[in-house]
């Protein structure tokens, strides 16, 4: 009886108690079972509205309390207060007295977000400029609340701008600001693509499920096979810079590079493949962005909800391409440089975020010259040669050329700038990049090889999947879905099974929890 009662006070503390040390992530064994338990009263719930939004409210909070503790009464007032300012805005005729709301709700809401992720920094750096010594208790970071702040930012400047009707049901906004699968890492969702979800009738087939189920299963791979498993050689150079070739450095900045690809698009894969289940669609967040031939590109495809969320509240609002050249550089310029302090406390990120607004400002410029050159090209009243199969060639390898060389510029650009995310300060990073490009030696390839033949072909895999066309996506998750349900559960276990063969240690946490 004894050992009865340990045995359901251990489960409790795992199940229902908060661990600050151990987070609720949807890559462990917990998660896994939590939902199962959670999905077998949803089936039972889901065609009633009412009940199945409180179910998942309640859910969600239980979710965020798990990764969070205490701040989910945050989270709770985000809800409250987003929920009024919406009906407040909604209720106001007068221009003035709607701007007074939205930029009292804009305050608020981007004021928590500062205290919580950039007391410290701001602190710090005022010691260092007036040579004093401030000093604070800790400041836990909330996880998450840089992905529903602007969420909550995005409902309220849509509401302002007449864009969308404000929620008249708290139920209902509250569902959408705390959706468990993307709550704290992503994909920012739109209110304008999720409310509207919210009372649809949901139906489920055999294809959907399917589908739900593929998705999570390639996220688990990514993130606890080969992001992990890969994170392991990354954190080896990282911890002791000086005991590593250039080669080595390398081979960890190619790591890194795959390590949060796989991490963070794993981590949105199966967000969508738990929403699919439940009967709601999320956006893609990841569209193979290593295969961007300009940073303009890359953009488009990395953390597809970020970028658009900056585009169309920062860098629209600043104006945007509609007030000149110069002012579109200045807003670009600002716009990265508001993305880059988002993702972190630190100057290594403002700089990574500047480093690739001058990036888009370079390649904006690079469009111009082109776009007067071909203009030029055109209004050349000289007769122009016949085209035939030389020329065709030629323009053809010139094409193929240049899209060649923009991918490889892209790439390392953007693989030269991560390592300002994974280094400790930015003094590190720069010490990493020196050695890259000082020191390497290819010679070391094959010893590299075979001493670490595991990492390399980890690397590859990733490379391989990244790379791999959207049809092989869609007929591997076509045939997944048809497969029979114990054919699905055997390809759950064996990839369970990777799982704990290639781990080093406990549940790791996803990257992107920091931000």
């Amino acid at each position: 009886m004894i050992e009865l009662e340990r045995l359901i006070h251990h489960l409790l503390n795992n199940f229902l108690i908060y661990a600050q040390d151990a987070p609720l992530l949807f890559n462990s064994g917990i998660f896994l079972v939590l939902f199962l338990v959670f999905y077998g009263g949803y089936i039972l719930l889901y065609k009633n509205d009412w009940l199945r939004i409180f179910y998942v409210i309640i859910f969600s909070f239980f979710f965020y309390y798990k990764s969070s503790g205490g701040f989910v009464f945050l989270l709770a007032f985000s809800s409250i207060f987003n929920y009024l300012s919406g009906i407040l805005l909604d209720s106001f005729q007068l221009k003035k007295n709607r701007k007074l709301v939205l930029w009292t709700n804009i305050l608020i809401n981007v004021g928590l977000l500062f205290y919580f992720k950039y007391t410290f920094f701001f602190l710090k750096n005022w010691n260092t400029i007036t040579s004093q010594n401030i000093q604070i208790e800790s400041i836990f970071l909330p996880i998450g609340i840089s992905f529903f702040t602007f969420q909550a930012i995005s409902y309220v400047v849509d509401v302002y701008k007449k864009t969308i009707p404000a929620s008249h049901n708290l139920f209902d906004f509250t569902f959408y600001l705390s959706f468990f699968p993307q709550l704290v890492a992503g994909p920012i969702v739109r209110a304008k693509d999720f409310l509207p979800q919210i009372r649809q009738k949901l139906s489920f087939d055999s294809v959907t499920l399917g589908w739900g189920l593929f998705w999570i299963l390639k996220g688990l791979f990514k993130k606890a096979v080969l992001a992990d498993y890969i994170a392991q050689y990354v954190d080896l150079i990282y911890s002791n810079l000086d005991g590593y070739t250039g080669f080595e450095h390398l081979l960890a900045m190619y790591g890194y590079t795959i390590q949060i690809y796989c991490d963070f698009s794993g981590y949105s894969d199966m967000a969508i493949g738990l929403a699919m289940l439940m009967g709601y669609e999320l956006c893609i967040n990841f569209d193979r962005p290593y295969l961007a031939t300009s940073i303009t590109d890359f953009w488009r495809r990395w953390h597809i909800s970020l970028s658009t969320w900056l585009r169309d509240y920062i860098y629209i609002p600043l104006g945007g391409n509609r007030h000149g050249i110069l002012r579109m550089y200045l807003a670009l310029m600002a716009t990265m440089l508001i993305g880059g302090f988002w993702h972190g406390a630190d100057w290594k990120f403002v700089f990574w975020g500047g480093m690739h607004g001058i990036g888009l400002v370079i390649h904006k410029i690079y469009l111009t010259i082109l776009s007067k050159l071909k203009k030029q090209d055109e209004n050349n009243t000289e007769p122009k040669l016949e085209k035939n199969t030389l020329s065709l060639f030629i323009n053809n390898l010139f094409h193929y050329l240049k899209n060649t060389l923009g991918w490889l510029v892209t790439f390392h650009f953007v693989a030269f700038l991560w390592v300002f995310f994974r280094a400790e300060s930015f003094e590190k990073a720069w010490f990493s990049i020196q050695k890259i490009i000082t020191t390497t030696e290819l010679n070391y390839a094959f010893p590299f090889w075979e001493t670490r033949p595991l990492f390399v072909v980890m690397l590859v895999i990733g490379l391989f999947l990244h790379f791999s066309s959207k049809l092989s996506y869609q007929n591997i998750g076509n045939y997944f879905a048809s497969l029979p349900f114990w054919a699905k559960a055997i390809c759950f276990l064996v990839v369970i099974q990777v799982i704990l063969h290639t781990q080093s240690e406990g549940v790791q946490p996803f990257i992107y929890f920091q931000f």
